[in-house]
């Protein structure tokens, strides 16, 4: 099977709900371990934080 490359494959919509609920979970449990009270020195939760909002927007570009 042969696809042109102006055609995008498209997932199934179970495959996209899966995947961003991963994501989207995935992010904001590292929010949630980047919180003030989460042990840990100021540096791993600014960092932390970088990877909650990246895997929370990687939730978001998967939906679509």
């Amino acid at each position: 099977m042969t696809a042109s490359t102006s055609e995008a494959k498209q997932d199934c919509l179970g495959c996209r709900v899966v995947g961003s609920a991963t994501f989207a979970s995935v992010g904001a449990y590292a929010l949630w371990q980047s919180r003030a009270a989460a042990p840990g020195t100021l540096l791993q939760k600014r960092i932390t934080t970088v990877l909650g909002l990246a895997f929370l927007t990687g939730g978001i570009i998967r939906w679509y």
